[in-house]
Protein backbone atom coordinates (compact mmCIF):
# COMPACT_ATOMS: atom_id res chain seq x y z
CA UNK A 1 0.00 0.00 0.00
CA UNK A 2 1.23 3.56 -0.76
CA UNK A 3 2.01 6.07 1.87
CA UNK A 4 -0.22 8.67 1.90
CA UNK A 5 -0.05 11.65 3.69
CA UNK A 6 -2.14 12.68 6.84
CA UNK A 7 -3.15 16.30 7.12
CA UNK A 8 -4.59 15.67 9.90
CA UNK A 9 -1.41 15.39 11.88
CA UNK A 10 0.04 18.38 10.37
CA UNK A 11 -2.94 20.25 12.64
CA UNK A 12 -2.23 18.58 15.43
CA UNK A 13 1.80 19.02 15.21
CA UNK A 14 0.29 22.75 14.69
CA UNK A 15 -1.17 23.11 17.92
CA UNK A 16 1.83 21.31 19.78
CA UNK A 17 4.54 23.68 18.37
CA UNK A 18 2.56 27.04 19.21
CA UNK A 19 1.89 25.70 22.69
CA UNK A 20 5.97 25.22 23.43
CA UNK A 21 6.74 28.67 21.53
CA UNK A 22 4.07 30.08 23.44
CA UNK A 23 5.18 28.58 26.65
CA UNK A 24 9.31 29.64 26.00
CA UNK A 25 8.20 33.06 25.46
CA UNK A 26 6.72 33.04 28.95
CA UNK A 27 5.70 30.41 30.98
CA UNK A 28 3.13 32.05 32.81
CA UNK A 29 1.02 32.78 29.76
CA UNK A 30 0.24 28.78 29.11
CA UNK A 31 1.98 26.77 32.06
CA UNK A 32 1.33 23.31 30.42
CA UNK A 33 3.16 24.73 26.89
CA UNK A 34 5.73 22.06 27.43
CA UNK A 35 3.64 18.82 26.74
CA UNK A 36 3.84 19.94 23.19
CA UNK A 37 7.06 18.00 23.12
CA UNK A 38 5.55 14.78 24.29
CA UNK A 39 2.52 15.14 21.69
CA UNK A 40 5.21 15.12 18.87
CA UNK A 41 6.92 12.32 20.95
CA UNK A 42 3.41 10.62 20.19
CA UNK A 43 3.20 11.30 16.92
CA UNK A 44 6.92 10.15 15.87
CA UNK A 45 6.34 6.70 17.29
CA UNK A 46 2.85 6.23 15.73
CA UNK A 47 4.28 7.32 12.55
CA UNK A 48 7.64 5.72 12.48
CA UNK A 49 6.12 2.47 13.85
CA UNK A 50 3.16 2.44 11.14
CA UNK A 51 6.10 3.25 8.06
CA UNK A 52 8.00 0.28 9.30
CA UNK A 53 5.12 -2.28 10.07
CA UNK A 54 3.77 -1.38 6.73
CA UNK A 55 7.40 -1.48 4.65
CA UNK A 56 8.07 -5.13 6.23
CA UNK A 57 4.04 -6.35 5.45
CA UNK A 58 5.23 -5.74 1.97
CA UNK A 59 8.55 -6.86 1.88
CA UNK A 60 8.94 -9.48 4.51
CA UNK A 61 11.96 -7.15 5.74
CA UNK A 62 12.54 -3.50 7.33
CA UNK A 63 15.36 -1.77 5.08
CA UNK A 64 17.32 -0.15 8.02
CA UNK A 65 19.82 1.98 6.28
CA UNK A 66 17.55 2.90 4.04
CA UNK A 67 15.39 4.26 7.17
CA UNK A 68 18.70 5.83 8.36
CA UNK A 69 19.05 7.37 5.33
CA UNK A 70 15.52 9.07 5.35
CA UNK A 71 16.03 9.91 8.81
CA UNK A 72 19.35 11.95 8.77
CA UNK A 73 18.15 13.61 4.78
CA UNK A 74 15.26 14.91 6.67
CA UNK A 75 16.09 16.15 10.24
CA UNK A 76 20.30 16.32 10.11
CA UNK A 77 20.09 19.04 7.17
CA UNK A 78 18.03 22.22 9.26
CA UNK A 79 19.35 21.03 12.45
CA UNK A 80 23.00 21.74 10.84
CA UNK A 81 21.95 24.83 9.59
CA UNK A 82 20.44 26.08 12.64
CA UNK A 83 23.26 25.18 14.80
CA UNK A 84 25.53 27.02 12.28
CA UNK A 85 24.26 30.09 12.40
CA UNK A 86 23.57 30.47 16.07
CA UNK A 87 27.29 29.42 16.79
CA UNK A 88 28.23 32.58 13.79
CA UNK A 89 25.72 34.84 15.44
CA UNK A 90 26.98 34.11 19.09
CA UNK A 91 31.19 34.53 17.46
CA UNK A 92 29.96 37.85 16.18
CA UNK A 93 27.47 39.32 18.61
CA UNK A 94 27.12 37.52 22.18
CA UNK A 95 30.83 36.16 22.17
CA UNK A 96 30.25 35.25 26.08
CA UNK A 97 27.95 32.48 25.21
CA UNK A 98 30.51 30.83 22.83
CA UNK A 99 32.38 28.81 25.83
CA UNK A 100 29.15 27.12 26.92
CA UNK A 101 27.76 26.93 23.77
CA UNK A 102 30.87 24.77 22.37
CA UNK A 103 29.94 21.78 24.18
CA UNK A 104 26.61 22.09 23.72
CA UNK A 105 26.97 21.89 19.72
CA UNK A 106 29.48 18.96 19.92
CA UNK A 107 26.22 17.03 22.27
CA UNK A 108 23.77 18.47 19.64
CA UNK A 109 26.13 17.15 16.75
CA UNK A 110 25.88 13.64 18.59
CA UNK A 111 22.49 13.80 19.24
CA UNK A 112 23.15 13.20 22.91
CA UNK A 113 22.01 16.61 24.13
CA UNK A 114 19.62 14.90 26.35
CA UNK A 115 22.33 12.72 28.79
CA UNK A 116 24.77 15.90 28.14
CA UNK A 117 22.12 18.26 30.02
CA UNK A 118 21.60 15.51 32.87
CA UNK A 119 25.27 14.88 33.43
CA UNK A 120 25.95 19.06 32.94
CA UNK A 121 22.93 19.58 36.00
CA UNK A 122 20.66 21.58 33.48
CA UNK A 123 17.46 22.20 34.51
CA UNK A 124 14.61 22.26 31.48
CA UNK A 125 12.37 24.82 34.07
CA UNK A 126 14.84 26.34 36.39
CA UNK A 127 17.68 27.57 33.95
CA UNK A 128 18.79 30.93 34.60
CA UNK A 129 21.70 30.97 32.06
CA UNK A 130 21.00 31.56 28.47
CA UNK A 131 21.58 28.19 26.66
CA UNK A 132 20.37 28.77 22.65
CA UNK A 133 20.29 24.97 22.40
CA UNK A 134 19.03 23.56 25.10
CA UNK A 135 15.86 22.28 23.18
CA UNK A 136 17.53 19.85 21.18
CA UNK A 137 17.39 17.57 24.17
CA UNK A 138 14.33 16.21 22.71
CA UNK A 139 15.41 15.81 18.97
CA UNK A 140 18.53 13.59 20.85
CA UNK A 141 15.99 11.40 22.15
CA UNK A 142 13.84 10.76 18.86
CA UNK A 143 17.27 9.92 17.03
CA UNK A 144 18.33 7.82 19.41
CA UNK A 145 14.35 5.94 19.07
CA UNK A 146 15.28 5.84 15.34
CA UNK A 147 18.44 4.45 15.49
CA UNK A 148 17.50 1.83 17.75
CA UNK A 149 13.97 0.92 16.93
CA UNK A 150 14.03 -0.44 13.91
CA UNK A 151 16.56 -3.32 14.69
CA UNK A 152 14.63 -4.51 17.49
CA UNK A 153 11.05 -4.44 15.66
CA UNK A 154 12.26 -6.10 13.00
CA UNK A 155 14.18 -8.64 15.43
CA UNK A 156 11.01 -8.55 17.18
CA UNK A 157 8.72 -9.25 14.08
CA UNK A 158 10.46 -11.79 12.91
CA UNK A 159 10.16 -14.28 16.32
CA UNK A 160 6.92 -12.83 17.64
CA UNK A 161 3.12 -12.56 16.76
CA UNK A 162 2.25 -8.41 16.56
CA UNK A 163 -0.07 -9.27 19.49
CA UNK A 164 2.83 -10.55 21.45
CA UNK A 165 4.97 -7.31 20.30
CA UNK A 166 1.98 -5.19 21.60
CA UNK A 167 2.57 -6.86 24.89
CA UNK A 168 6.02 -6.40 25.40
CA UNK A 169 6.13 -3.01 24.30
CA UNK A 170 3.09 -1.93 26.90
CA UNK A 171 5.13 -3.88 29.22
CA UNK A 172 8.27 -1.69 28.50
CA UNK A 173 6.47 1.29 28.30
CA UNK A 174 5.08 0.80 31.87
CA UNK A 175 8.19 0.09 33.15
CA UNK A 176 9.32 3.00 31.76
CA UNK A 177 6.69 5.11 32.91
CA UNK A 178 7.22 3.27 36.65
CA UNK A 179 10.99 4.01 36.76
CA UNK A 180 10.28 7.69 36.08
CA UNK A 181 7.99 8.06 39.13
CA UNK A 182 10.60 5.93 41.07
CA UNK A 183 13.40 8.50 39.98
CA UNK A 184 11.17 11.80 40.56
CA UNK A 185 11.89 13.56 43.56
CA UNK A 186 10.35 16.85 44.21
CA UNK A 187 12.89 17.78 47.26
CA UNK A 188 15.84 17.30 44.67
CA UNK A 189 14.66 20.77 42.87
CA UNK A 190 16.20 19.95 39.82
CA UNK A 191 14.27 17.52 37.98
CA UNK A 192 16.65 17.00 34.67
CA UNK A 193 17.42 13.08 35.14
CA UNK A 194 13.99 12.17 34.99
CA UNK A 195 12.77 15.01 32.26
CA UNK A 196 15.55 14.59 29.86
CA UNK A 197 16.53 10.80 30.05
CA UNK A 198 15.65 8.45 27.30
CA UNK A 199 14.75 5.64 29.25
CA UNK A 200 12.29 7.70 31.38
CA UNK A 201 10.37 9.62 28.00
CA UNK A 202 10.53 6.13 26.30
CA UNK A 203 6.85 5.75 27.44
CA UNK A 204 5.42 8.05 25.40
CA UNK A 205 7.19 7.35 22.32
CA UNK A 206 5.85 3.55 23.12
CA UNK A 207 2.21 5.17 23.74
CA UNK A 208 2.57 6.34 20.21
CA UNK A 209 4.23 2.84 18.58
CA UNK A 210 1.38 0.78 20.18
CA UNK A 211 -1.22 2.75 18.62
CA UNK A 212 0.29 1.76 15.34
CA UNK A 213 -0.67 -1.93 16.13
CA UNK A 214 -4.27 -1.16 16.08
CA UNK A 215 -5.52 1.60 14.98
CA UNK A 216 -2.48 1.78 11.35
CA UNK A 217 -4.16 4.62 9.10
CA UNK A 218 -3.20 3.34 6.12
CA UNK A 219 -5.60 0.73 6.49
CA UNK A 220 -8.55 2.61 8.01
CA UNK A 221 -11.71 2.02 5.60
CA UNK A 222 -12.94 4.79 3.54
CA UNK A 223 -16.11 4.57 4.64
CA UNK A 224 -17.64 3.90 7.64
CA UNK A 225 -20.76 3.40 9.48
CA UNK A 226 -22.20 6.74 10.83
CA UNK A 227 -22.19 5.38 14.65
CA UNK A 228 -18.44 4.35 14.53
CA UNK A 229 -17.76 7.77 12.91
CA UNK A 230 -19.83 9.62 15.79
CA UNK A 231 -18.02 7.74 18.87
CA UNK A 232 -14.45 8.52 16.76
CA UNK A 233 -15.01 11.73 16.76
CA UNK A 234 -16.25 12.27 20.66
CA UNK A 235 -13.03 9.94 21.65
CA UNK A 236 -10.57 12.79 19.58
CA UNK A 237 -12.91 15.93 21.13
CA UNK A 238 -12.61 14.12 24.60
CA UNK A 239 -9.06 13.68 24.05
CA UNK A 240 -8.60 17.52 22.18
CA UNK A 241 -10.38 18.87 25.55
CA UNK A 242 -8.13 16.58 28.37
CA UNK A 243 -5.22 17.76 26.55
CA UNK A 244 -6.03 21.45 25.88
CA UNK A 245 -7.02 21.11 29.55
CA UNK A 246 -3.30 19.90 30.74
CA UNK A 247 -1.61 22.51 28.18
CA UNK A 248 -3.76 25.37 29.91
CA UNK A 249 -3.20 24.46 33.60
CA UNK A 250 -0.47 21.86 33.72
CA UNK A 251 2.62 22.63 35.83
CA UNK A 252 6.42 21.24 35.96
CA UNK A 253 6.09 21.17 39.51
CA UNK A 254 3.44 18.70 39.76
CA UNK A 255 4.37 15.19 41.33
CA UNK A 256 1.01 14.23 39.31
CA UNK A 257 2.79 14.49 36.10
CA UNK A 258 5.88 12.22 37.07
CA UNK A 259 3.79 9.70 38.49
CA UNK A 260 1.89 8.53 35.71
CA UNK A 261 0.24 11.83 34.34
CA UNK A 262 2.71 11.86 30.96
CA UNK A 263 1.56 8.65 30.13
CA UNK A 264 -2.66 9.29 30.82
CA UNK A 265 -1.73 12.36 28.46
CA UNK A 266 -0.65 10.45 26.14
CA UNK A 267 -3.40 8.01 26.20
CA UNK A 268 -5.60 11.29 25.46
CA UNK A 269 -3.28 12.19 22.39
CA UNK A 270 -4.48 8.71 20.86
CA UNK A 271 -7.69 9.45 20.77
CA UNK A 272 -6.63 12.98 18.94
CA UNK A 273 -4.84 11.23 16.75
CA UNK A 274 -7.57 8.65 16.00
CA UNK A 275 -9.64 10.81 14.83
CA UNK A 276 -7.43 13.42 13.10
CA UNK A 277 -6.25 10.53 10.80
CA UNK A 278 -9.52 8.62 10.19
CA UNK A 279 -10.90 9.54 6.61
CA UNK A 280 -14.64 10.18 7.94
CA UNK A 281 -13.92 11.89 10.70
CA UNK A 282 -15.39 15.84 11.63
CA UNK A 283 -12.14 16.46 13.73
CA UNK A 284 -10.12 15.05 10.60
CA UNK A 285 -11.90 18.03 8.82
CA UNK A 286 -11.12 20.30 11.73
CA UNK A 287 -7.05 19.24 11.88
CA UNK A 288 -6.95 19.50 7.93
CA UNK A 289 -7.84 23.38 7.75
CA UNK A 290 -5.24 24.92 5.51
CA UNK A 291 -3.77 27.44 8.43
CA UNK A 292 -3.12 24.23 10.93
CA UNK A 293 -1.94 22.25 8.35
CA UNK A 294 0.41 24.75 6.60
CA UNK A 295 2.10 25.84 10.06
CA UNK A 296 2.19 21.92 10.87
CA UNK A 297 4.33 21.53 7.90
CA UNK A 298 6.81 23.86 9.03
CA UNK A 299 6.48 22.45 12.70
CA UNK A 300 10.25 21.04 12.44
CA UNK A 301 11.84 24.63 11.38
CA UNK A 302 9.90 26.23 13.90
CA UNK A 303 10.37 24.17 16.62
CA UNK A 304 14.46 24.02 15.67
CA UNK A 305 14.62 27.80 15.24
CA UNK A 306 12.13 29.66 18.18
CA UNK A 307 14.32 28.40 20.85
CA UNK A 308 17.72 30.09 19.93
CA UNK A 309 15.43 33.00 18.67
CA UNK A 310 13.50 34.02 21.79
CA UNK A 311 16.66 33.44 23.71
CA UNK A 312 19.26 35.59 21.84
CA UNK A 313 16.34 38.21 21.89
CA UNK A 314 15.64 37.82 25.58
CA UNK A 315 19.09 37.76 27.06
CA UNK A 316 19.34 41.26 26.64
CA UNK A 317 16.34 42.29 28.58
CA UNK A 318 15.48 41.43 32.08
CA UNK A 319 12.87 37.63 31.99
CA UNK A 320 9.69 38.34 32.89
CA UNK A 321 9.71 42.15 32.49
CA UNK A 322 10.63 41.79 28.93
CA UNK A 323 8.46 44.08 26.71
CA UNK A 324 5.63 43.04 24.57
CA UNK A 325 7.27 43.88 21.50
CA UNK A 326 10.25 41.58 22.19
CA UNK A 327 8.09 38.76 21.94
CA UNK A 328 6.32 39.74 18.96
CA UNK A 329 9.48 40.48 16.89
CA UNK A 330 11.05 37.17 18.46
CA UNK A 331 7.96 35.36 16.51
CA UNK A 332 8.13 37.35 13.07
CA UNK A 333 12.29 36.04 13.38
CA UNK A 334 10.96 32.55 14.56
CA UNK A 335 8.65 32.30 11.26
CA UNK A 336 11.05 34.50 9.29
CA UNK A 337 14.18 31.62 9.67
CA UNK A 338 11.57 28.85 9.88
CA UNK A 339 10.29 29.31 6.26
CA UNK A 340 14.00 30.12 4.90
CA UNK A 341 15.27 27.17 6.36
CA UNK A 342 11.80 24.92 5.39
CA UNK A 343 12.98 26.37 1.80
CA UNK A 344 16.33 26.33 1.18
CA UNK A 345 17.74 23.85 3.53
CA UNK A 346 14.68 21.07 4.65
CA UNK A 347 12.99 20.83 1.35
CA UNK A 348 16.25 20.60 -0.94
CA UNK A 349 17.84 18.34 1.12
CA UNK A 350 15.07 15.98 2.18
CA UNK A 351 14.08 15.62 -1.69
CA UNK A 352 17.67 15.38 -3.53
CA UNK A 353 20.29 14.39 -0.43
CA UNK A 354 23.62 15.30 -1.73
CA UNK A 355 22.12 15.26 -5.30
CA UNK A 356 21.33 19.18 -4.45
CA UNK A 357 25.09 20.05 -5.20
CA UNK A 358 24.28 18.77 -9.02
CA UNK A 359 21.70 21.54 -9.30
CA UNK A 360 22.26 24.95 -9.80
CA UNK A 361 18.87 25.44 -11.06
CA UNK A 362 16.41 26.59 -10.18
CA UNK A 363 18.10 29.94 -8.51
CA UNK A 364 16.82 28.55 -5.23
CA UNK A 365 19.20 25.42 -5.24
CA UNK A 366 22.05 27.39 -6.32
CA UNK A 367 21.53 29.46 -2.63
CA UNK A 368 21.28 26.73 -0.87
CA UNK A 369 24.78 25.29 -2.09
CA UNK A 370 26.16 28.48 -1.63
CA UNK A 371 25.04 29.12 1.82
CA UNK A 372 25.96 25.44 2.66
CA UNK A 373 29.70 25.82 1.73
CA UNK A 374 29.84 28.99 3.50
CA UNK A 375 28.78 27.83 6.78
CA UNK A 376 30.26 24.78 6.74
CA UNK A 377 33.92 26.11 5.51
CA UNK A 378 33.45 29.44 7.51
CA UNK A 379 32.58 28.46 10.86
CA UNK A 380 35.21 25.61 11.44
CA UNK A 381 37.25 28.48 11.08
CA UNK A 382 35.88 31.16 12.95
CA UNK A 383 35.32 28.19 15.93
CA UNK A 384 39.51 27.94 15.73
CA UNK A 385 40.50 31.32 15.46
CA UNK A 386 37.92 32.99 18.26
CA UNK A 387 39.03 32.04 21.68
CA UNK A 388 35.97 31.12 23.84
CA UNK A 389 36.75 32.22 27.33
CA UNK A 390 34.75 30.70 30.54
CA UNK A 391 32.58 33.85 31.50
CA UNK A 392 32.85 34.58 35.32
CA UNK A 393 28.98 34.38 36.77
CA UNK A 394 28.81 35.34 40.47
CA UNK A 395 25.66 33.06 40.26
CA UNK A 396 27.09 29.89 38.69
CA UNK A 397 30.30 29.74 40.46
CA UNK A 398 29.10 30.60 44.54
CA UNK A 399 26.99 27.85 45.54
CA UNK A 400 26.82 28.23 49.39
CA UNK A 401 27.28 30.95 52.14
CA UNK A 402 27.58 30.02 55.38
CA UNK A 403 27.94 32.79 58.33
CA UNK A 404 27.64 31.76 61.48
CA UNK A 405 29.03 34.06 63.84
CA UNK A 406 30.69 32.94 67.32
CA UNK A 407 27.84 35.82 68.81
CA UNK A 408 24.91 34.09 69.52
CA UNK A 409 23.10 36.22 72.03
CA UNK A 410 23.66 39.74 72.89
CA UNK A 411 24.00 41.18 76.26
CA UNK A 412 20.71 43.59 76.95
CA UNK A 413 21.16 47.03 75.36
CA UNK A 414 22.00 50.57 76.85
CA UNK A 415 18.49 52.45 77.04
CA UNK A 416 19.71 55.92 74.92
CA UNK A 417 20.23 53.36 72.17
CA UNK A 418 18.09 54.35 68.91
CA UNK A 419 16.20 51.51 66.77
CA UNK A 420 18.46 51.06 64.24
CA UNK A 421 21.36 50.27 66.80
CA UNK A 422 18.79 47.60 68.11
CA UNK A 423 18.30 46.34 64.94
CA UNK A 424 22.05 46.36 64.46
CA UNK A 425 22.84 43.86 67.18
CA UNK A 426 19.76 41.77 66.44
CA UNK A 427 21.42 37.76 65.58
CA UNK A 428 18.63 36.79 63.12
CA UNK A 429 19.02 33.60 61.23
CA UNK A 430 18.36 33.59 57.39
CA UNK A 431 18.02 30.45 55.34
CA UNK A 432 17.34 30.94 51.44
CA UNK A 433 18.80 30.37 48.16
CA UNK A 434 20.52 32.10 45.49
CA UNK A 435 18.83 35.90 46.00
CA UNK A 436 20.78 35.49 50.03
CA UNK A 437 23.98 34.29 48.50
CA UNK A 438 23.00 37.52 46.28
CA UNK A 439 22.73 40.13 49.14
CA UNK A 440 25.36 38.20 51.72
CA UNK A 441 28.06 40.90 51.64
CA UNK A 442 26.31 43.73 51.62
CA UNK A 443 23.26 42.33 54.39
CA UNK A 444 26.41 41.46 56.73
CA UNK A 445 27.37 45.72 57.01
CA UNK A 446 23.63 46.29 58.73
CA UNK A 447 23.48 43.34 60.09
CA UNK A 448 26.80 41.81 61.44
CA UNK A 449 25.50 39.50 63.65
CA UNK A 450 23.48 37.19 61.41
CA UNK A 451 23.75 33.56 60.63
CA UNK A 452 23.18 33.19 56.90
CA UNK A 453 22.63 29.85 55.15
CA UNK A 454 22.34 30.57 51.01
CA UNK A 455 22.68 27.97 48.81
CA UNK A 456 21.59 28.12 44.92
CA UNK A 457 19.24 25.93 43.67
CA UNK A 458 17.31 25.29 46.81
CA UNK A 459 13.94 25.25 47.31
CA UNK A 460 11.37 24.93 50.44
CA UNK A 461 11.64 21.05 50.59
CA UNK A 462 15.97 21.26 51.25
CA UNK A 463 15.16 24.20 53.17
CA UNK A 464 12.85 21.51 55.84
CA UNK A 465 16.02 19.82 56.29
CA UNK A 466 18.20 22.74 56.58
CA UNK A 467 15.68 24.35 59.10
CA UNK A 468 16.55 20.85 61.88
CA UNK A 469 20.17 22.14 62.06
CA UNK A 470 19.34 25.78 63.39
CA UNK A 471 16.55 24.16 66.52
CA UNK A 472 18.64 26.51 68.99
CA UNK A 473 17.14 29.67 66.86
CA UNK A 474 13.13 28.33 68.02
CA UNK A 475 12.93 30.97 71.34
CA UNK A 476 10.94 33.94 71.59
CA UNK A 477 13.91 36.16 70.89
CA UNK A 478 14.78 35.06 67.99
CA UNK A 479 14.38 36.30 64.43
CA UNK A 480 13.96 34.05 61.31
CA UNK A 481 14.26 35.35 57.67
CA UNK A 482 13.20 32.85 55.19
CA UNK A 483 13.37 33.02 50.99
CA UNK A 484 11.55 30.01 49.62
CA UNK A 485 9.79 30.51 46.52
CA UNK A 486 12.28 31.02 43.55
CA UNK A 487 13.04 27.76 42.95
CA UNK A 488 9.84 25.71 42.48
CA UNK A 489 6.11 25.91 43.86
CA UNK A 490 4.84 24.54 47.29
CA UNK A 491 1.67 23.82 49.28
CA UNK A 492 0.68 24.54 52.60
CA UNK A 493 1.91 21.36 53.99
CA UNK A 494 5.25 22.09 53.13
CA UNK A 495 4.94 25.75 54.36
CA UNK A 496 3.30 24.61 57.63
CA UNK A 497 5.61 21.95 58.39
CA UNK A 498 8.36 24.29 57.75
CA UNK A 499 6.65 27.39 60.30
CA UNK A 500 6.07 24.78 63.07
CA UNK A 501 10.11 24.37 63.02
CA UNK A 502 10.43 27.98 64.42
CA UNK A 503 6.91 28.53 65.71
CA UNK A 504 8.55 30.12 68.96
CA UNK A 505 10.27 32.50 66.61
CA UNK A 506 9.39 35.90 64.68
CA UNK A 507 9.19 34.46 61.34
CA UNK A 508 9.57 36.58 58.23
CA UNK A 509 9.17 35.66 54.21
CA UNK A 510 10.24 37.02 51.77
CA UNK A 511 7.80 37.40 48.82
CA UNK A 512 9.30 35.99 45.29
CA UNK A 513 9.72 37.78 42.09
CA UNK A 514 10.23 34.95 39.53
CA UNK A 515 9.32 34.72 35.60
CA UNK A 516 7.87 31.14 36.70
CA UNK A 517 3.92 30.46 36.51
CA UNK A 518 4.11 29.49 40.26
CA UNK A 519 5.11 33.11 41.21
CA UNK A 520 1.68 34.01 42.09
CA UNK A 521 0.81 31.03 43.92
CA UNK A 522 4.14 30.63 46.14
CA UNK A 523 3.18 34.92 47.12
CA UNK A 524 -0.40 33.70 48.27
CA UNK A 525 1.07 30.59 50.14
CA UNK A 526 2.83 33.25 51.83
CA UNK A 527 0.51 35.61 52.71
CA UNK A 528 -1.96 32.60 53.92
CA UNK A 529 0.77 31.31 56.70
CA UNK A 530 1.04 35.00 57.69
CA UNK A 531 -2.95 35.46 58.00
CA UNK A 532 -2.90 32.21 59.70
CA UNK A 533 0.55 32.20 62.43
CA UNK A 534 0.43 35.54 64.97
CA UNK A 535 4.58 35.29 64.75
CA UNK A 536 4.68 35.04 60.83
CA UNK A 537 5.70 38.22 59.00
CA UNK A 538 6.19 39.02 54.69
CA UNK A 539 8.91 41.20 53.55
CA UNK A 540 7.38 42.03 50.26
CA UNK A 541 10.06 41.77 47.77
CA UNK A 542 7.59 41.06 44.87
CA UNK A 543 5.86 44.50 45.16
CA UNK A 544 9.24 46.65 46.36
CA UNK A 545 10.68 45.58 43.34
CA UNK A 546 7.57 46.24 40.71
CA UNK A 547 8.60 48.09 37.60
CA UNK A 548 12.12 48.23 38.51
CA UNK A 549 14.12 46.01 35.53
CA UNK A 550 17.58 47.83 36.89
CA UNK A 551 17.22 45.61 39.85
CA UNK A 552 17.64 42.07 38.06
CA UNK A 553 20.16 40.44 35.88
CA UNK A 554 18.52 39.65 32.54
CA UNK A 555 17.44 36.25 34.19
CA UNK A 556 14.77 38.20 36.18
CA UNK A 557 15.79 36.63 39.47
CA UNK A 558 19.10 37.34 40.38
CA UNK A 559 20.45 40.86 41.95
CA UNK A 560 22.44 43.67 40.22
CA UNK A 561 23.98 46.36 42.37
CA UNK A 562 21.16 48.18 42.72
CA UNK A 563 18.77 45.32 43.46
CA UNK A 564 21.05 44.04 45.89
CA UNK A 565 20.90 47.15 47.92
CA UNK A 566 17.24 47.59 47.74
CA UNK A 567 16.57 44.04 49.20
CA UNK A 568 18.91 45.03 51.86
CA UNK A 569 17.23 47.96 52.47
CA UNK A 570 13.98 46.26 52.13
CA UNK A 571 14.81 43.57 55.08
CA UNK A 572 16.37 46.09 57.27
CA UNK A 573 13.20 48.19 57.03
CA UNK A 574 10.99 45.79 57.70
CA UNK A 575 12.94 44.87 61.18
CA UNK A 576 13.18 48.20 61.91
CA UNK A 577 9.12 48.83 61.82
CA UNK A 578 8.96 45.33 63.46
CA UNK A 579 11.28 46.52 66.62
CA UNK A 580 8.98 50.23 66.53
CA UNK A 581 5.88 48.55 66.49
CA UNK A 582 7.51 46.29 69.44
CA UNK A 583 7.55 49.67 71.51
Amino acid sequence: MNRKYLPGLDGIRAIAVIAIIIFHLNPKWLPGGFLGVDTFFVISGYLIAMLLLNEYEQTGTINIVQFWIRRVKRLFPPALFMLLVVIQYIIFFDRDLLYQLKKDAIAALLYVSNWWYIFDGLSYFESFEPRPLQHLWSLAIEEQFYLCFPLLLMLLLKRWSKKQIFIILLIVSLISAIWMSVLYDPAAGNVSRVYFGTDTRLQTLLIGVMFAFIWPAFKLKQKAPILLVLIIDALGISGLCVLMYCIINASENSALLFNGGFYVIGIFTLFVIMSAVHPNTLMRKVFGIKPLVVIGKYSYSLYLWHYPVIVLMQAHFVKGQIPIVVHIASVIVTVMLAVLSYKLIEHPYRTLGFKVFTKIRPIAYFITILITLYLCISTPYLLSVVKAAQPMNDHLMTKTISNVPSIKRISPLKTNESVEDIVKHYTPLLIGDSLLVDINDKLKEVLPNATIDGEVGRNIYKTLNVADKYTSFNHKDSIIILFVGTNGDFQDIQMNILLSKFDKAEVFLVTSRVPKEYEQHVNEEMYKAARKYKNVHIIDWYEASKAHTEYFAPDGIHLEYPGVERMVSLIHGTLVDHENNKN
